[in-house]
């Protein structure tokens, strides 16, 4: 199948949805006011008309419709905010909510093990910070689900059968499923349509406080007790208009969770076309339904409260006799066919609990003795000589390059460790060995040196990370055999553990980063790159910041910082001082940039006439941009740098700044 294809075509689907949606809270706002008008004059509230028929509005008529229909709409603006409030406190609420537990990184459960793998393996693929991981222990079902507005605050739930039940393979496609909501902007879609579906509801709830089913109804029918024939009269009318907004609300209620389940079904085409593009195997995600299609209790959850939360699910986890109407996911047979063209309709049975042989589980009992072992290695390196440090590193670098990498993203998986990880990575730059770095340091002031010292041992005896200088001299050690992009890859997959911080932790360790970066004056795009990737994380988790909210939904609209970016990184990755065919060659990569953007042709602008600032300002604008409008610059920037058919350093440090800060996915190169 063609899958970028079929993302457009659910895309498309989607929009129309979201339109009859808002149409349709239009339409029940209409007729319960003309309802309420209706009956109020059938109850011979007055308008003030003495002439004309009964169903003839006057001005004083058109004045209370408006009126009825304003407090609709304000009623059910309110109502949808207040939902929105909600839902919009982050992924960790949502997973808690419905009775997750948190995959510990250091846990040392074999398949719990894997399952952080898989989601490790996902994030790198997916160019997004490594999310937290929670499982919901007492659902024997296969499934899974997404929940959060924005990378910076997402989650991944799997339920203790997927995690039992299914293989590796099928756990990629699963995971890379949701993924995909997070990328596609599902998430963000879902409380939108929540927040819809309450507001529509509100129709109803004004009908169940009318029709006695609140206080106020209670009250009212109290009062109209004592106040003989016209409070009786007055009463029947109250609860009858109560019954009929109850009946309208109802109806208005089925539609709108038709729709929303429409939607659904729509955005589980489009994730499941984008986990193929994740996984690069497009039988990971049909192999996951087959299993669910051969498994007795398929994706049906017991233990769990899901109502309101059903679309996040990979699969339907609750059955109606209406699935056709309401069911929030596509029928799994025809899930698996669009996968599968041909596919010969057999399901495949799960795969028994998988026990971990002799060697893993040895090499689980083991992994903290020889991490500790690997440290002692290092710290023993630290006390030699310039030049036995030169060659204990060049050793010790080689030995890294001949470890599995995935060591030491588990390395990174403590927060110790993680902090670590970061602060010698701001320490070590971009382009600095371990020897240039420790001179630069001894050149700093007598002062200076002191003062930075003086932090770390604080913050390591006040705030509960002991031996914190060592860990970040160890990681000087290790990470120059680390190529640049594979550092960021590292820092986004140990920013879980940074959130075990706790608010007083993470703002002295945010004071360490910034006076480590301020050490030599002067901030180069690597240290704000990484900086903004670290504190933008972690302050949306610790509700220091709010995710980016969208702005510009048209590439056009931010056209002026587009080339802005695209004229710098055409510049810094094609010039050259000594080659008169330069400006040719930056010309042309800027076209080859503004080609794949879908903007008009024009000539760069002259990089030299811009500042850092402006680079800052024009990020932060783009920021506020769609996904959609961040991927065509991302796919600009990544085809103006492979125009020449080679990736400078340079180009590298500015693609990973804009991605780092745009919240957008690093960009896989061709070349």
């Amino acid at each position: 199948m063609n899958f970028f294809a079929s993302q457009e075509r659910a895309r498309k689907a989607t929009r129309w949805l979201v339109v009859l949606y808002l149409l349709a809270l239009v339409l029940i706002t209409f007729v319960s006011s003309w309802v309420l008008l209706i009956l109020l004059r059938l109850f011979g509230v007055q308008s003030g008309s003495v002439h004309g028929s009964f169903f003839q509005l006057t001005a004083n008529d058109w004045l209370l419709f408006s009126a009825v229909a304003t407090f609709v709409l304000l009623g059910a603006f309110i109502s949808s905010y207040l939902k929105a409030r909600e839902l919009s406190k982050g992924g960790k609420v949502v997973a808690l909510s419905l009775g997750g537990q948190k995959i510990l990184a250091n846990t040392r459960d074999f398949k719990q093990r894997q399952v952080l793998n898989v989601v490790e393996e996902m994030a790198i693929a997916s160019g997004m910070p490594t999310p937290d991981v929670y499982i919901l222990p007492d659902e024997d079902a296969i499934n899974a689900f997404a929940a959060g507005l924005t990378p910076t605050d997402a989650v991944i739930g799997l339920t203790q059968g997927a995690v039992d039940k299914l293989n590796r393979a099928q756990l990629q496609g699963v995971v890379g499923h949701e993924f995909s909501h997070i990328l596609n902007g599902d998430m963000r879609l879902n409380i939108r349509l929540i927040m819809l579906v309450t507001g529509i509801e509100f129709v109803g709830f004004v009908g169940r406080v009318l029709s006695g089913g609140g206080r106020i109804g209670y009250a009212s029918r109290s009062r109209s007790r004592s106040s003989g024939r016209a409070g009786g009269k007055s009463s029947g009318a109250i609860v009858l208009v109560g019954l009929v907004l109850r009946l309208i609300g109802w109806f208005g209620g089925v539609l709108g969770r038709m729709i929303q389940a429409a939607v659904s079904r729509q955005r589980e085409y489009l994730a499941d076309a984008s986990a193929v593009q994740f996984t690069r195997d497009p039988t990971a995600v049909a192999d996951a339904l087959k299993v669910i299609g051969g498994d007795e209790q398929g994706t049906r959850l017991i233990h769990t409260n899901s109502t309101q939360f059903t679309h996040l699910f990979f699969g339907q986890v609750f059955r109606t006799p209406l699935n056709f109407l309401f069911a929030t996911h596509p029928p799994l047979t025809e899930r698996i066919e669009l996968l599968q063209p041909g596919w010969d309709g057999q399901f495949l049975q799960p795969t028994p609990p998988l026990q971990p042989n002799h060697d893993e589980l040895n090499s689980l009992d083991t992994q903290s003795d020889k991490q500790h072992q690997f440290l002692e290695t290092l710290a023993t390196a630290a006390t030699v000589s310039a030049v036995g440090e030169l060659a204990a590193q060049s050793a010790l670098n080689k030995q890294i390059n001949q470890t599995d990498y995935r060591k030491l993203a588990q390395r990174a998986q403590d927060p110790s460790e993680a902090m670590g990880l970061v602060l010698a990575s701001l320490l070590l730059n971009s382009h600095d060995s371990v020897s240039d770095t420790l001179k630069a340091l001894e050149n700093l002031p007598a002062s200076t040196q002191l003062a930075l010292s003086e932090l770390m041992t604080a913050f390591s005896r006040n705030r509960g990370f002991p031996g914190l200088e060592k860990i970040v001299h160890h990681w000087l050690m290790a990470l120059p055999a680390v190529r640049l992009e594979q550092r960021l890859t590292l820092i986004e997959g140990a920013l879980p553990a940074l959130k075990e911080l706790s608010d007083l932790q993470y703002h002295d360790f945010k004071t360490l980063m910034n006076t480590i970066v301020e050490l030599d004056g002067q901030a180069d795009i690597y240290e704000q790159t990484l900086l903004r990737l670290v504190t933008r994380f972690l302050e949306v988790h610790f509700g220091l910041a709010k995710p980016y909210r969208v702005r510009y939904k048209k590439i056009q609209q931010v056209q002026v910082p587009v080339r802005l970016l695209l004229s710098m990184m055409a510049f810094y990755g094609h010039a050259n001082v000594n080659d008169v065919d330069s400006q040719a060659r930056i010309k042309a990569a800027f076209h080859a940039g503004l080609q794949a953007c879908g903007l008009e042709l024009s000539e760069p602008v002259q990089v030299s006439a811009y500042s850092e600032n402006d680079f800052k300002h024009a990020t932060e604008m783009l920021a506020h941009g769609s996904l959609t409008v961040k991927n065509q610059l991302m796919q600009g920037l990544q085809a103006c740098i492979e125009h020449d058919g080679q990736i400078a350093e340079i180009e590298r440090e500015l693609i990973l700044a804009i991605s780092a800060t745009l919240d957008a996915p690093i960009p896989r190169f061709k070349i």
